[in-house]
């Protein structure tokens, strides 16, 4: 059965109000699916989300290429602007990461729990869905 990108951008929305947009792109950096809140203003166009993507996965895949032990395997990237939060979640299928999770959210929420309680259970209850 073929995944559903969009049901998995919007369910992934759905799991709290302060995520503002849902991205799916393949482990190359092509977006396959978008989902903004409804009523919410882009505060980029979708060209230049496309072009953040790519040079965001490509540069989380750079930084995780040199895969360190010790370290461990990364599990997400933050970055905190003066309008919004941004997060690149790698997903997981098997040894290479498959997919990326675009997200972002409400500066002043709670990003940290949203992403580790929230996102990354999603993705670890619906693990099969990836794969």
């Amino acid at each position: 059965m073929p995944l559903d990108y969009q049901e998995i951008c919007r369910a992934i929305l759905g799991l709290d109000k302060s995520i503002r947009y849902v991205g799916l792109a393949d482990h190359l950096g092509s977006l396959l699916e978008t989902v903004y809140r409804e009523g919410l203003v882009p505060l980029s166009s979708k060209e230049d989300s496309a072009k953040y993507t790519e040079r965001a996965i490509y540069l989380t895949g750079a930084a995780s290429g040199g895969f360190n032990p010790k370290v461990g395997k990364m599990q997400y990237v933050v970055g905190r602007y003066e309008n919004l939060i941004r997060a690149t979640i790698p997903v997981v299928s098997g040894s290479f990461d498959k997919f990326y999770l675009m997200v972002s959210l409400d500066v002043g929420s709670d990003y940290i729990r949203i992403i580790e309680d929230k996102i990354l259970g999603f993705i670890k209850k619906n693990k099969r869905i990836f794969d």
